[in-house]
Order: structure tokens, then C-alpha cells, then sequence
């Protein structure tokens, strides 16, 4: 998979690297363990509707506390939700 990878988050022990592909053909949220490059496909973001800014053309994604994922959702106005996912 090739993947822009500007907004992408460290968790907080540098083990894993958090990236979204929400402008692909098949938009999800991923983690990718840096000890073996294992890619893990976290959710699914086909039917989110980002936030692609001021001048359009990139959404922002980040994490919260607990290495929570962040999304900036456009329901008309700005506001950030956060998901519970629960990593096995």
C-alpha cells in the first residue's frame, strides 16, 4: 500500500505509528509496529465525512490520551470525537 503519511502520530512508547488513508479508494485508520512492520488495519472510515480544512485537499488525525484516535468530522461545523477501539 503506498500511503501519505502526513499526518501520522507515534504512540507514546514509539512502538507503533498511527496513519490514516481517508483520501484512498479505501479510507480506514492504521497502526504499523515499527519491531516488525506489522500493518494493522484499525477501522474502516469509508463513510466519514472529514474535515479537509480551509482549503481543502487534507484531513487531520491524531491521538489522545491513552492513544486515542482523533478524527476532525465536518458535520457543517468543526469538532473533534473521539472513538473507543480497543486494540486485542
Amino acid at each position: 500500500m503506498s500511503v501519505d503519511l502526513l499526518d501520522m502520530a507515534w504512540s507514546s512508547d514509539s512502538a507503533y505509528i498511527y496513519f490514516d488513508t481517508l483520501l484512498t479508494e479505501k479510507p480506514g485508520y492504521f497502526r504499523l509496529r515499527v519491531s516488525d512492520s506489522k500493518l494493522e488495519h484499525i477501522l474502516s472510515l469509508k463513510e466519514f465525512r472529514s474535515f479537509l480544512g480551509q482549503w481543502g485537499g487534507q484531513s487531520w488525525t491524531s491521538l489522545g490520551p491513552g492513544e486515542t484516535p482523533l478524527f476532525v468530522h465536518d458535520i457543517s461545523t468543526q469538532e473533534i470525537y473521539a472513538l473507543d477501539v480497543e486494540f486485542p
